[in-house]
């Protein structure tokens, strides 16, 4: 197996635990890793439950995204995946990669999955 089809088959199985749901996520581990990742970079902004709510994030102008409104729940996880990775200009949602790794952010994104249920 060549290195394009090892990449292709870890990205299809990433896409398929964020779009199979919790139930699924928990077999192939759970959302556990992604929680914790989550909490050390993004709740501060973005609040437990991901509504952006968080302490640092009230005071952000504009204020930290609601990963659980109906206008964030329209975008595909690359979209999301954008975001993390390069930021959010206008806005105070800067870059994550690095510190976070390409398998931090599947991580996250599975983690996030969970919250927008």
């Amino acid at each position: 197996m060549n290195v394009t089809n090892v990449v292709v088959n870890c990205l299809g199985g990433s896409l398929a635990l964020f779009f199979l749901g919790p139930s699924h996520v928990e077999a192939a581990g759970g959302p556990a890793k992604g929680k914790a990742i989550y909490e050390k970079y993004c709740m501060a902004c973005h609040g437990s439950q991901g509504k952006g709510d968080g302490p640092a994030g009230k005071m952000l102008k504009p204020p930290a995204a609601n990963l659980t409104s109906a206008e964030s729940m329209k975008k595909t996880e690359a979209d999301l995946r954008h975001v993390i990775e390069k930021g959010k200009p206008g806005t105070a949602m800067g870059p994550w990669k690095p510190p976070l790794s390409d398998a931090d952010i599947n991580e996250v994104l599975v983690y996030l999955s969970t919250l927008r249920k």
